[in-house]
């Protein structure tokens, strides 16, 4: 109540006056809260009410969704399958879960889902994803039947409440077959080329898919297939064929490329990264061919030799043919080098070529045993090409010779190139006195006796110019 100022000049009527007007002023402010409290006794009640009310809403809502949710599974013609998240435990499945997991609806319901994986180690990390993510699409996860038989599913996975807890909802497709035609299909093509192509499936594969890039190509042939063949049956051919194959195309995958053909009993493959990749690959594969003939020589067949090229330089690698029939394919002048490199083997009677450009992109070229081979112009090119020979897998004691000879031979080839015939020529004789089997030393001998003979035009720059391919 606010205080009164009495002033000495005012009367005691008109004090009298304010005062009943103040009394009159506080009953109608008693009056007023007097109301104000029946109000609110009354909307606190009503509240209850409607907070009631909502809440046997809310709840009957819930069990609507919930019965709703129950038939859509039901319906769904993909196995659906609902766990807890906290326990892994499985709540509800529908009809088709049981029997693709081997076992009825009722044996599902109650068991971990971690007993379904053959790594469980990839639930964990399905619910990772889903936590971090929200959801999970199209995974693909092997599991394991009651029987212990092994399926493949397409698993996608969503959060939910279920039965008032956290839960996860899950979603299986049966792909067992589809990944058995998958692993058929890439025996066709195989799955590093996809890869290379960016392509998830032969699905996705397209008419002319390509890639251009600066790889490594290696191409590699079966040397004197006619003479061994000859008194083979055909069964026996596709037989023998297919054992060498066997034992050198793993090489290929191991080393990082993928091999893009079969040529009959040659092989054209591809390495994408370093070019050392595609030098060991070769050095692998005549390997196995060396542990393979000492294995024909015990059954007393003829040993066999294969001739490899590999060189290194831009090219297209992709799909080619028309869209009834496609295969893979690289294209480029550096293709079609390494081709007549391949060939050249048989020329020089070596067992591996590189070219300076492959030789040159080695990350350390010391790791392997090369010497200088020759200056060569194939048929039909203008381009000049330095050859190398690898002899890594060369058999043991042949290798010893060319350690102990090369440099000799190094120096040989300095003075022939400066048209120091003489010196060459001498150089030459020490090699072969090591190494009598050197045939590379004994051309290059015969080569630098004819000059010392006949002489060289002023033209005269040492390489040797094929005439066929």
């Amino acid at each position: 109540m606010n205080e009164v100022e009495v002033k000495p000049e005012q009367s005691q009527q008109a004090l009298q006056a304010e005062v009943i007007s103040l009394r009159q002023q506080v009953t109608v402010l008693e009056q007023d809260k007097a109301d104000l409290e029946i109000l609110l006794e009354m909307t606190t009640e009503h509240s209850d009410t409607i907070t009631e009310e909502l809440h046997g809403q809310a709840e009957e809502a819930l069990r609507e969704s919930e019965r709703r949710l129950r038939m859509i599974i039901e319906a769904t013609p993909v196995a659906v399958v609902i766990t807890e998240l906290s326990t892994g435990i499985i709540v509800f499945v529908n009809a088709t879960a049981g029997p693709l997991a081997g076992t009825s609806v009722a044996e599902l319901v109650g068991q971990k889902m971690t007993n379904f994986y053959v790594n469980p180690e990839e639930r964990k990390a399905l619910v990772q994803l889903l936590n971090k993510e929200g959801q999970v699409d199209h995974c693909e996860v092997e599991f394991i039947r009651k029987d212990g038989s092994k399926f493949w599913v397409d698993i996608s996975m969503r959060s939910l409440e279920f039965n008032e807890k956290p839960c996860i909802l899950a979603a299986w497709t049966d792909i067992s077959h589809l990944k058995e035609l998958n692993r058929a299909a890439s025996r066709f093509v195989p799955r590093e080329y996809l890869s290379f192509l960016n392509k998830q499936s032969l699905v996705d594969m397209q008419l002319g898919d390509h890639v251009t890039d600066e790889m490594t190509v290696m191409f590699s042939d079966l040397r004197c297939f006619t003479s061994i063949s000859e008194g083979m049956t055909p069964q026996q051919n596709f037989d023998f064929i297919n054992a060498y194959l066997g034992r050198v195309s793993p090489m290929v995958r191991k080393n990082g490329g993928f091999i893009v053909k079969y040529l009959g009993d040659g092989i054209m493959a591809i390495f994408p990264g370093t070019a050392d990749s595609g030098v060991q690959a070769g050095i692998d594969k005549l390997n196995q061919v060396n542990v393979y003939n000492a294995e024909r020589i015990k059954q007393r067949r003829l040993p066999i030799s294969v001739g490899i090229g590999v060189n290194t330089g831009h090219m297209m690698v992709g799909m080619v043919g028309e869209a009834g029939r496609m295969q893979g394919d690289a294209f480029s002048d550096d293709v079609n080098l390494t081709s007549r490199v391949e060939g050249l083997t048989k020329y020089y009677s070596v067992a591996f070529i590189i070219t300076a450009a492959t030789k040159n992109s080695l990350v350390d070229s010391s790791r392997y045993n090369t010497r200088f081979l020759d200056k060569v112009q194939v048929k039909g090119k203008k381009k000049t090409l330095i050859l190398y020979e690898v002899y890594d897998a060369d058999l043991p004691h042949f290798r010893t010779l060319k350690q102990a000879s090369h440099q000799d031979y190094e120096l040989a080839m300095q003075h022939f190139y400066a048209q120091e015939f003489t010196a060459a020529q001498s150089l030459l004789f020490d090699v072969l006195q090591k190494n009598p089997k050197d045939k590379v030393a004994w051309r290059h001998l015969m080569v630098a006796t004819e000059c010392i003979e006949n002489g060289v035009d002023e033209s005269w720059k040492g390489v040797t110019v094929m005439t066929s391919k």
